[in-house]
C-alpha cells in the first residue's frame, strides 16, 4: 500500500514537471507483487477478460496502466 502511494506521488511530481512516465510492461510475477494477488488469480482474471494482457512473445505481459485499472476496479 505504501509503495503505491509513493509511486502515485512520484507520478504526480513527474506530471507537474512535464515528465509523464512511460507505460511499462510487467510480467505475471511483477503483477502478483504489485497487486498482492496470487498468480492463479491473475490467470483467472485473464481468462475472464477482466485483465488485459499480451502473449505475443510466449508469456503474459501486462501494461502497468491496465494492472492499475484492474486493481482499482477490484
Amino acid at each position: 500500500m505504501e509503495i503505491r502511494i509513493l509511486e502515485k506521488l512520484d507520478n504526480i511530481l513527474r506530471i507537474l514537471q512535464n515528465k509523464i512516465p512511460k507505460d511499462n510492461y510487467m510480467d505475471i510475477g511483477q503483477v502478483a507483487e504489485y497487486s498482492a494477488m496470487s498468480r492463479s488469480s491473475i490467470r483467472r482474471s485473464c481468462q475472464a477478460g477482466t485483465l488485459k494482457y499480451s502473449d505475443k512473445h510466449g508469456k503474459h505481459l501486462f501494461l502497468k496502466s491496465d494492472v492499475e485499472l484492474w486493481v482499482q476496479n477490484g
